[in-house]
């Protein structure tokens, strides 16, 4: 297969998303930065490493409320109104850690940023599923994936930002915020049609996708665990500053690197089946991570390069697969609960892994990763046999243009016309 054959098919999803993707990424680079600014400076003030746990995880009990109540918000005005509202007041709450260090503060702050963010993302994920079809969910989801990780990752280097009162990085994450409502606020791409809605019960969407759903809990405890203990694991592993934030950053770049191929592949056969073979390889690599990131530069981002890809690839896997069953007017409550599914993962995780952390050493923090990715392909087996081939059921949607301007005037051509008809009639 030719260059143009692969990358042909990928430009013709980005063009009419560029605005889409640009938003993305500024938003998730400055909520990655935030995280670990907070994870790093809560370490030096000497706070114990539980303590930072539970902190930076109600971020991901904002997370849970928003999978509650968003949905309600983003029916009601539109996608593009709610998000803009989110990241205005995440904006707010950044500068607001400026007036206090204590610890049960920033917590409070931490709760109200993850319902902004959360919120959010259910607004982005919810959107972008709606304009993509089975055949190239994968790839449409795992472009999106790129760009949030793209974005994060970046948010790691600014780590480096000389701050010596403490101030500039907030206002940097700020700065970053009020860039992100720009491409979102102006793109031409039409949102979903907030008319049409259903509501979905959790015991439902299991029903419809038993993996889909642990497989977005454990990819919680990844990701969850990544963000928030990442950054202390590095330190108490011997890292200094610049190693901690590369290894930060070279692990987001793998999960960066490992979405395009891994999304294409699992458009072309049982997403499951991907899922756990990504687990799988999680079980191997993690532990050998401990015995590679202090063994130089080379070995430290081969590992940390790794361990990225194997723990960013399954959430948007999960995604593709249960989009893959529901139709458009479920998509806002499907995406707010997936949301809560990995918040959940993103809660526990963390806080239990932190308390074995501080009982057995640092070593449990991939120990961890091991058998929550044992624990996983063992699920996934017995459900792939029990239920037999992938069930892709070939769900309406709105296809995404292949033309970035002409594509756009038509379709918000024929949105109006909608709307035009839908006024006589009434």
């Amino acid at each position: 297969m030719s260059m143009n054959n692969y990358i042909n098919p990928i430009k013709s999803v980005v063009s009419p998303l560029s605005a889409f993707f640009a938003g993305t990424t500024f938003t998730c680079l400055g909520y990655a930065l935030l995280t670990s600014t907070l994870s790093l400076r809560m370490n030096a003030f000497g706070i114990s490493t539980s303590l930072i746990g539970i902190i930076l995880s109600l971020y991901y009990v904002g997370y849970i409320f928003a999978s509650f109540t968003a949905f309600k918000i983003i029916n009601k005005v539109g996608h593009i109104r709610a998000f803009s509202a989110y990241i205005s007041i995440f904006s707010a709450l950044a500068l607001m850690h400026v007036f206090s260090n204590f610890p049960y503060f920033w917590g409070i702050l931490r709760l109200a940023e993850g319902y902004c963010i959360g919120s959010s993302m259910m607004c982005l994920e919810s959107w972008l599923n709606a304009r993509a079809n089975n055949k190239n969910r994968g790839l449409i989801v795992s472009l999106y994936m790129v760009t949030t990780y793209l974005g994060s990752g970046l948010g790691q280097l600014f780590l480096n930002i000389p701050d010596p009162n403490g101030v500039i990085i907030y206002l940097v994450v700020s700065i970053i915020f009020s860039i992100a409502l720009v491409p979102i606020s102006l793109t031409a791409l039409p949102t979903p049609d907030i008319s049409i809605r259903k509501n979905m019960h959790l015991a439902e969407l299991f029903r419809i996708s038993p993996v889909g759903v642990v497989g977005c809990l454990c990819s919680g405890v990844f990701v969850g665990c990544f963000y928030n203990l990442g950054t202390i694991f590095a330190t108490r592993s011997g890292l200094d500053l610049a190693q901690t934030s590369l290894f930060m950053f070279v692990a987001i770049l793998g999960g960066m690197s490992a979405q395009i191929p891994i999304g294409k592949l699992s458009d072309t056969m049982d997403r499951r089946v991907v899922m756990m073979w990504v687990c799988v390889v999680m079980f191997f690599v993690a532990p050998l991570l401990s015995l590679f990131i202090t063994k130089g530069t080379f070995l430290l981002v081969c590992s940390a390069f790794l361990l990225g890809a194997c723990t960013f690839i399954i959430y948007p896997i999960c995604v593709s697969h249960v989009n893959d069953q529901i139709d458009d007017a479920n998509r806002v409550k499907a995406s707010g609960m997936l949301i809560m599914l990995q918040s959940i993962g993103m809660i526990s995780g963390p806080i239990i892994v932190s308390f074995i952390m501080e009982m057995f050493g640092t070593l449990s923090f991939v120990i961890c990763f091991s058998l929550t990715a044992a624990a996983f392909v063992v699920f996934a087996q017995k459900t792939i046999q029990t239920r037999g081939p992938n069930y892709v059921a070939n769900t309406p949607t709105t296809p995404i243009p292949s033309d970035t301007t002409h594509a756009f005037t038509a379709l918000a051509q024929d949105n109006q016309k909608n709307k035009d008809a839908l006024s006589k009639k009434l």
